[in-house]
């Protein structure tokens, strides 16, 4: 069996669910396959990688894969909100000035299933989309539980958010550990957990996406290599590169650096 027909195996066997899909799951590369093999088969996936590598977009197809195949009973979807942004100035109470931040959860959801049933699973409760200080005190049994943008996590909400985990229950925890926002000098949650916990029990797997991974648009490959390489001149930023001159036989040597100024 093809992977392609792998990853929709579980819409082709119950056809009164795929409808649900507005299209069939496709991995793009080899790290997607195993992204999604490790998130089936074990029971913590810590993956870390830049932006636009699909880390979101499959975790949330699974999710509601396995809502729909009722391997569990809701999906909870969170993020921290830094504490460093102010929101306050922000309309409306906490959870519409917090609804921004969360945004991208949503989209990733309704990328799926559509805006009309998005909302439908929202209103009975089956999906949540909350933030990370939420979940504070909780314990989750038969529910597949996603912590995106974790490298905006302390190590504190890390280790909070991963004993929250219940029976029957399945995490995900994915970001960038080299976008984190927190101050300098606070240690990321994800990049702490993932050194932590690689290859430290059988039901937990990591998984790693490089600039090489990116699906979203190739030209932010090509950004990273640059932003994120040495800075190309010699000269420190901000400052301007030395003057250099060029002899010209019929000039005096102070006329010679007025021509070059």
């Amino acid at each position: 069996m093809s992977r392609k027909a792998r990853y929709t195996k579980s819409d082709q066997e119950n056809g009164h669910q795929s409808h649900l899909f507005i299209k069939p799951l496709d991995a793009k590369n080899s790290v997607q396959e195993f992204y999604l093999d490790t998130i089936r088969e074990m029971t913590v996936t810590i993956c870390t990688g830049p932006a636009g590598t699909g880390k979101t977009y499959l975790a949330t197809y699974l999710a509601l894969e396995a809502l729909l195949n009722k391997e569990v009973d809701k999906i909870i979807l969170t993020r921290p909100i830094v504490a460093c942004e102010d929101i306050g100035y922000l309309p409306g109470d906490m959870m519409e000035k917090i609804h921004p931040y969360l945004m991208p959860l949503f989209d990733a959801v309704e990328s799926h299933i559509g805006p009309t049933r998005a909302k439908e699973m929202l209103n009975f409760g089956r999906i949540e989309v909350i933030p990370l200080a939420y979940m504070r005190g909780r314990s989750l049994n038969r529910a597949f539980i996603l912590l995106d943008e974790a490298q905006n996590t302390t190590v504190e909400q890390m280790k909070m958010f991963l004993t929250r985990l219940g029976y029957d229950s399945k995490m995900v925890v994915n970001g960038d550990v080299g976008q984190s926002d927190l101050p300098k000098g606070i240690e990321n949650g994800l990049g702490f957990a993932h050194d932590r916990l690689l290859g430290s029990d059988g039901e937990i797997g990591c998984v790693e996406f490089t600039a090489k991974h990116i699906v979203r648009n190739p030209l932010i490959a090509k950004m990273l290599q640059h932003l994120d390489g040495p800075v190309p001149r010699t000269e420190k930023i901000g400052q301007a590169p030395e003057k250099k001159i060029i002899r010209h036989p019929f000039f005096p040597d102070a006329e010679q650096r007025v021509a070059n100024a």
